[in-house]
């Protein structure tokens, strides 16, 4: 039987539930306002101290202002204080640069230079093919003994390296040593960059990885070629002191390297922000290799290089080998500015395939294999038959 309710206690529920929605409705206002009024409140704090400091310079400080320079050291200032040392601020020029170094397009002559101060000269341990470098007859191995006729010493070795990357389109003049004869070139600065360099060292392929920009998937595409066309029965990847480029690059590298994962995220990785939202998932095809397979680290080897071993590790295709890795599991993210310049933000922490993120605590190698302060300082210059990390890592695949 259907009961009839009042008009009177219909009109008082009426009057309850309003009353009860006005005073959710002005609880979580207030919340909201407290919230808003306390970021305001922070935010007036701090805009009011630095007010005060420019106040005081520009009446009281006897030079002249660069008001450039003040507002990019600034914005630097204050990403730097956010105290993320993998966020930073870049000024329109920086930006500009950066956009073409992701790209892979450099400034410089086509090598990776180094100091042998054994030797007192600067040593070429990559040449990037078709680079200037290249084109003028300079190879790996050879050494440079002067830069625009400065003779190379321990006192200006590094003002010579930076030097040979400066402004692109522009010409410096080389002297090397090659085969024992002595060479003077004009070389000109501007190139895309090699992040991959791959030999082969008897039956197994050796492939270098420096950095991971967006070219760098199709060179190792490229380098994964190569191997085929030789027939080596395991490829060793050195990924020492890599610490440059994004973590999307070095997810398009493993996805060229491993199947289509099978875990329940079904990704190779996923990035997570700070309230635990999976902001990015990273995918492979199935598309992969076979090889067996080890990876060289070390404390340079840092973010997506990071990735990229543990990936490889948790797919059980590859062992790693050497020392413990830097701890950067984290992505950033680019925010453009009104001015041209940019702000990198570290935006979210990456999860591995299978693994817990290795974020501050790094990678533990499969086998620890430890270098002499000396070895690591003339890593670049270390022969393969000195370098114990690579030999156990050759080790490991000719056992197999």
């Amino acid at each position: 039987m259907n009961k009839k309710v009042s008009l009177g206690v219909t009109l008082s529920l009426i009057f309850l539930t309003a009353a009860l929605a006005v005073a959710i409705t002005m609880s979580v206002s207030l919340g909201v306002y407290n919230s808003i009024i306390k970021d305001v409140a922070e935010r007036s704090g701090l805009y009011s101290s630095v007010s005060e400091i420019d106040d005081l310079v520009r009446e009281n400080y006897f030079g002249e202002l660069n008001e450039t320079l003040l507002t990019a050291m600034m914005s630097d200032g204050y990403v730097d204080g956010i105290g993320d040392r993998y966020s930073y601020y870049m000024t329109a020029d920086e930006y500009s640069e950066y956009k073409l170094e992701e790209k892979g397009s450099r400034g410089g002559i086509g090598i990776i230079a180094v100091y042998d101060s054994a030797n007192n000269n600067i040593y070429v341990s990559e040449v990037s093919e078709d680079s200037p470098a290249q084109i003028q007859g300079i190879s790996k191995g050879d050494v440079i003994t002067a830069v625009d006729s400065v003779a190379v010493t321990a006192d200006n070795y590094e003002n010579l390296i930076a030097s040979l990357d400066g402004e692109r389109l522009t010409n410096v003049q080389v002297t090397f040593t090659h085969a024992g004869e002595s060479k003077t070139v004009s070389v000109a600065r501007g190139y895309t960059a090699q992040s991959v360099y791959y030999s082969v060292e008897g039956t197994l392929g050796y492939i270098k990885i420096t950095a991971f920009y967006s070219t760098t998937a199709q060179q190792l595409k490229d380098a994964i070629e190569y191997m085929d066309s030789h027939s080596v029965t395991g490829i060793v990847f050195d990924l020492r002191n890599n610490n440059t480029g994004l973590i999307e690059n070095a997810a398009d590298c493993i996805d060229v390297l491993v199947p289509v994962p099978t875990e329940s995220t079904g990704a190779i990785a996923t990035a997570v922000d700070k309230d635990g939202n999976t902001v990015e998932t990273f995918s492979s095809d199935s598309e992969s290799v076979s090889y067996p397979m080890t990876v060289l680290v070390n404390s340079g080897t840092s973010g997506g290089a990071e990735l990229f071993a543990c990936d490889l590790r948790d797919f059980s295709m590859a062992q790693i080998v050497g020392v413990k890795t830097a701890g950067n599991g984290t992505m950033q993210r680019i925010f453009e500015l009104s001015d041209g310049g940019a702000v990198a933000l570290t935006v979210a922490k990456i999860n591995p395939y299978k693994s817990e993120s290795f974020n501050g605590t790094g990678l533990e190698p499969d086998y620890t294999v430890e270098l002499s302060a000396e070895q690591n300082a003339r890593l670049a210059m270390l022969a393969k038959e000195d370098d114990a990390q690579y030999q156990k890592a050759a080790e490991l695949l000719n056992n197999k």
